[in-house]
């Protein structure tokens, strides 16, 4: 709610939904107190002084409550708890010829209890200002009215109600202040337990990047280190400067911010420009996905592609993607040397492994499938939950 339309301080959710359940609660006591007084007054009719300002009095009061309750559950204005206490302080001070001189004689009055109950509903609606001011006004219409007509030597009984009124619309305050203190303490700790909640997300988001810049450095620099070592690069001399440039290349940009809804297939052609391979891409023209899962699609395919490369023997293979009905299928096929799953080469075993990790983060699934001789095929599934 806008500070132009409510009398309140804004605040958190605890406190909007108090202020909305006393809202609807000062409503419904309007309505209810408004229908037996009604009765009770008509009922009067024959004993009032003055018929005409009865009847004018109940039409006013009925036909602003009305009113008042369909904007008080709106959203009130202050204008409307202004207009309020004006039209009931105005009742108030129709006593002397609404209310039977009798009933003043021994403290009744179908005003009085009417009135209370509005002083006390400003203060769980309106602001300790306004809801103090809009009492006092009715207060004050009534205690006017109730002493023009006590008769003399009259029991003043009726006069200490309508003062006793102002009492009420104070111990409503306290209450009500009371209840709103400890919904705004409600709201703050369900503010620090959000607090929490987002702390331990944004660690969990900084353990999840640290583990993949650690996948990327293992598919990257550690991958070509790891071929020195085993010897590899008798084989693949030529290759070697220029995979360790496209290495430092692969983990400078791994910081760089992707696009809100990348597309997964201009990621993978760059990908595939980072190796030494000639690779055939079968893909729609364009494929959208979150940031994560494109970025981890397109690192798990890499490093397939990587093995492919110095393991596989060939310098061809096939990349396709598929979109499916709930997800993508992207598949690297090569035509190489491949492996014996069951034994699995400790290349083998780090292809599996790592791929599998980086899916499984993304809620997706690795499959591996080779055998000697006969080529790898590696896929990479994601589906939306």
């Amino acid at each position: 709610m806008g500070g132009s339309a409510a009398n309140f301080t804004k605040s958190g959710d605890a406190v909007e939904k108090l202020t909305l359940q006393g809202r609807q609660y000062v409503a419904a006591i309007r309505v209810i107190t408004l229908i037996p007084t009604g009765i009770i007054a008509l009922l009067l009719v024959g004993e009032t002084p003055k018929v005409a300002v009865l009847v004018c009095a109940l039409l006013v009061v009925a036909g602003w409550s009305a009113v008042y309750v369909r904007l008080l559950l709106v959203g009130p204005r202050r204008w409307v708890t202004i207009t309020d206490a004006a039209v009931l302080a105005g009742v108030g001070l129709t006593s002397p010829w609404s209310v039977p001189t009798a009933w003043f004689a021994d403290g009744r009055s179908w005003v009085l209890p009417f009135t209370a109950f509005a002083c006390v509903g400003y203060q769980y609606y309106a602001s300790a200002a306004l809801g103090g001011v809009a009492a006092l006004v009715v207060v004050l219409g009534v205690v006017t009215g109730t002493t023009v007509a006590i008769p003399a030597g009259g029991e003043a009984d009726s006069l200490v109600t309508a003062v006793w009124s102002a009492a009420l619309a104070v111990l409503a305050r306290v209450l009500w202040t009371l209840v709103k203190r400890g919904g705004t303490r409600a709201d703050e700790l369900a503010a620090e337990a959000e607090d929490a909640r987002s702390a331990r997300a944004v660690a969990a988001e900084v353990r999840a990047a640290q583990q993949e810049y650690n996948r990327r450095l293992h598919d990257t620099a550690a991958s070509t280190l790891l071929m020195v070592g085993v010897g590899e690069v008798s084989r693949h001399s030529d290759l070697l400067v220029a995979q360790a440039k496209r290495d430092l290349e692969a983990l400078r940009s791994w910081e760089e911010t992707l696009p809100t809804c990348p597309d997964l297939v201009q990621l993978l052609r760059a990908a595939i420009e980072l190796v030494d391979l000639t690779v055939v891409l079968d893909a729609p023209e364009q494929v959208v996905l979150p940031p994560r899962v494109a970025r981890t699609l397109v690192d798990a395919a890499a490093e397939a592609l990587s093995n492919v490369m110095w393991h596989a023997g060939v310098l061809t293979c096939h990349v396709d993607v598929r979109v499916e009905k709930t997800g993508v299928l992207v598949r690297v096929t090569d035509k190489g040397t491949g492996f014996d799953p069951p034994g699995e080469t400790t290349a083998g075993r780090g292809l599996r492994d790592s791929i599998r990790e980086r899916m499984s983060a993304i809620g997706g699934s690795a499959l591996v499938h080779s055998a000697p001789g006969k080529g790898t095929t590696v896929g990479l599934r994601w589906s939306e939950a």
